[in-house]
């Protein structure tokens, strides 16, 4: 797309406040480290002014003990609901919503009935009590008897009898997703009758919403801590139906990871199991949830005899600051398929920094030991200098998310090009992004809007732009940054309200993002990169040789470098922020560039349609064709 010259689960909360007595004591979450928690005494300050007269302070209170998984929190935050005005409510609204997901209730049609809204969230708080969240997960998970029933169930769908056949067909679909699995290999069968039932039972339950379990379930367990919910969500793993709801169940267990001052025995136990999914999951909640005693038990699992076990407790070891993990990492960059050793070598990029070594996992295996060697020798150098203070847990799923901008849909494919979803109807999407809880965030140039949408389409949240929006992005305080072509530059809050707007600055970029906190980094039309802060006052500006012709042709990388797509020389460019040049690759065919977590370089093309990944020698390691125009792609 040229530029037109004329006269277009739960949202992270960063900062919870700390009550003690009169003072306001503010302390940093990491989403990746759910052991980073008030102090006993700022727990029992924060107990204490849920009781206080004054509403924001309970407020205050009740959203920083909501955020540290304390169930006493949510009745406080519902009763505020009827005594805060509307214009108050917001934060505490924002929250419910959060946690509840799909399952929150209806709002009152009048704005102004907090009273309304308060009655139906306590409603909503009644009906998901501890046996009920239980019943729900254990409903999810296959006895011993129910996978006899169910090989028995199968065997009857080949029956000679036609009500024998129908008999089985109804029990399997009234048994729901447990019965997911036997069915898929169930479609094998050399009995074209069992096969042919089988498919038509996989449709109708995938279908049905009454046999999926909401996410919603997930984050209140983790709420409630009823007793027997760590055995419950260890047994269910296994059955997660997607990777959102196994994400969920595994901050689920972080969350409930140390209990009154210690590990969690239940967890502990669990890093026996015989289960590899089961005993990683307990590894990856010891070390994100339950201190050092917690790091110390998962530490074991660095050598345990499957490979993936080993990455998962690496990956959270590495965050929580276990320099024990890096070896580990490195070593399984020779071992385990590339979309696996991607999530290593992403964590190993951000230690590593400008110091990076070179050599990418590449596509063979002598690829993989090569790049193993040159990690080794890396770490060897730097392991007393390396500080893993502010790792940030990014593990790459393998899925891409692509903007066909002429087939108006922007949908997301796994690893093996297979589409997993797709938004249709949309008004030429340029770019997107995916939020937590399934939710998208989509940049309509000719729309001229920006819209937030679950994976069915359905508009969540939206805010039109004064000209054809380019580039978007999400900030991490839930603000939304957004870049115009001939438009402003401007940032909204989730009312969307501007928190700041740039006139003459945005009508002469031509594409840009914004450093999380930090700067504004933008493409001007006379081909320099600048950097600017908020009131439009320059900060830096070097020359990038981008197009100045064309829209959106920058992003930002995870590390905090500038990644600039010049499309006549077709080629990718990263810089500091400085300006300093740090890599320049061949991107054949190229329309937009996106930066990976692993230092690899994601490529959209549009004419060609196909989307392509680039490792830092500038070799195509990963290609899907057939695309369509694909404007942006994004891997998650």
């Amino acid at each position: 797309m040229q530029r037109r010259v004329s006269p277009a689960p739960v949202r992270c909360l960063t900062l919870a406040v700390a009550i003690a007595g009169s003072t306001l004591v503010v302390f940093a979450e990491s989403p990746a480290r759910t052991d980073r928690r008030p102090s006993p005494e700022q727990l029992t300050a924060l107990r204490k002014s849920l009781k206080d007269p004054a509403a924001d302070v309970r407020q205050r209170a009740a959203l920083a003990l909501a955020v540290a998984h304390d169930a006493d929190a949510i009745p406080v935050l519902i009763d505020l609901l009827a005594e805060l005005p509307a214009g108050k409510r917001q934060p505490v609204e924002e929250f419910l919503n959060d946690l509840a997901g799909e399952e929150a209730p209806a709002s009152p049609p009048r704005a102004e009935d907090g009273k309304g809204r308060r009655d139906a969230w306590a409603a909503w708080w009644r009906d998901h009590d501890n046996d009920t969240l239980l019943a729900a997960v254990r409903k999810q998970t296959p006895s011993a008897e129910t996978r006899t029933r169910i090989a028995a169930l199968l065997v009857q769908l080949g029956d000679d009898r036609f009500t024998r056949r129908e008999k089985a067909s109804k029990e399997l679909f009234a048994l729901g997703r447990v019965a997911l699995p036997p069915l898929r290999d169930a479609l094998k069968s050399s009995d074209p009758e069992v096969a042919r039932r089988a498919g038509l039972l996989i449709e109708r339950i995938e279908a049905a919403p009454a046999h999926h379990l909401s996410p919603a379930t997930l984050r209140l367990l983790a709420v409630r801590k009823p007793a027997g919910a760590i055995d419950a969500l260890l047994a269910y793993l296994p059955y997660a139906e997607d990777d959102s709801r196994s994400e969920e169940t595994r901050k689920a267990l972080a969350a409930l990871a140390r209990r009154d001052g210690k590990a969690a025995p239940e967890l502990l136990r669990a890093l026996s199991d015989a289960r590899p999914l089961v005993r990683a999951a307990a590894a990856q909640a010891l070390a994100r949830g339950a201190g050092t005693e917690g790091r110390d038990a998962a530490r074991k699992l660095l050598r345990d005899e499957v490979a993936t076990v080993r990455l998962q407790a690496a990956l959270a070891l590495a965050v929580a600051q276990d320099p024990a993990s890096v070896p580990v990492l490195i070593d399984l960059l020779a071992v385990l398929p590339a979309d696996e050793a991607g999530q290593a070598e992403g964590i190993l990029y951000q230690l590593a920094g400008d110091k990076a070594p070179r050599e990418s996992l590449g596509t063979q295996e002598s690829e993989r030991v090569k790049c193993r060697d040159a990690w080794a020798a890396w770490w060897k150098t730097n392991a007393e200098r390396v500080d893993l203070a502010g790792l940030s847990d990014r593990p790459l799923l393998g899925y891409t998310i692509l903007c066909d901008i002429i087939g108006n849909r922007v949908y997301e494919i796994d690893r093996h090009g297979k589409q997993r979803w797709s938004i249709d109807n949309l008004q030429g999407p340029v770019d997107a992004w995916m939020l937590p809880g399934d939710r998208v965030l989509i940049a309509e140039f000719y729309g001229q809007r920006v819209t937030e949408r679950d994976l069915k389409g359905n508009i969540l949240w939206q805010k039109a732009t004064r000209g054809h929006v380019i580039n978007v992005q999400r900030l991490p305080n839930g603000h939304t940054f957004a870049v115009t072509g001939g438009g402003p530059i401007a940032e909204f809050d989730r009312t969307g309200k501007e928190v700041f707007q740039l006139n003459d600055a945005g009508q002469r970029a031509v594409g840009g993002y914004r450093f999380p906190g930090g700067p504004l980094v933008t493409l001007s039309p006379n081909g320099r990169c600048v950097l600017m802060d908020t009131a439009g006052k320059q900060l830096k500006s070097f020359p990038s040789q981008h197009d100045a012709s064309h829209y959106g042709r920058i992003d930002l990388s995870p590390n905090g470098r500038i990644l600039i797509t010049q499309c006549s020389r077709k080629k990718v460019i990263e810089y500091g922020k400085e300006g300093q040049k740090l890599l320049e690759v061949d991107a054949p065919d190229i329309c937009t560039a996106s930066a990976l977590p692993n230092g690899h370089i994601l490529v959209a093309c549009q004419e060609k349609q196909r989307a392509y990944e680039l490792d830092r020698a500038g070799k195509i390691i990963w290609e899907h064709k057939n695309a369509g125009q694909v404007f942006r792609a994004r891997r998650r």
